[in-house]
């Protein structure tokens, strides 16, 4: 992973923690010119009803790579974490990848067609709130 923004306060994201987060995923093998960090699949601002996603640490409910990816970080941290395509293969099985809304067509297209090629997803992630 790599830290754009150290967060601040007491709590730390670690095993069992409730988080919350604002979250762009990104299907790195489909950069573009217009998109060089990869075609966006998932915003937590456009396929999340309160624009956030929650989950707890360690219970499965995301990718365990990403739960890894968080580990340490505060509120208001924000880390850009890159997950090959071994573990986002197994996650989707597991069905622990965010999917696009309804409404998100293109994102709904590019989830699909992820898993035709590389698989290889950037998650850019802005922790919220953590207990």
């Amino acid at each position: 992973y790599r830290e754009s923004r150290e967060g601040r306060g007491e709590a730390v994201v670690q095993p069992g923690s409730k988080v919350a987060v604002e979250m762009i995923v990104r299907c790195k093998s489909f950069a573009t010119a217009n998109e060089p960090g990869g075609v966006k699949y998932f915003s937590t601002k456009e396929d999340t009803e309160f624009n956030e996603l929650g989950f707890t640490i360690g219970k499965g409910e995301v990718p365990p790579g990403l739960e890894e990816g968080l580990m340490g970080m505060k509120k208001g941290g924000l880390r850009r974490i890159e997950l090959p395509s071994t573990m986002v293969f197994t996650a989707r099985k597991e069905g622990q990848l965010p999917l696009p809304s309804e409404k998100n067509k293109d994102g709904k297209r590019r989830f699909e067609n992820l898993f035709k090629t590389d698989a290889t997803l950037i998650f850019e992630v802005l922790v919220t709130r953590i207990k």
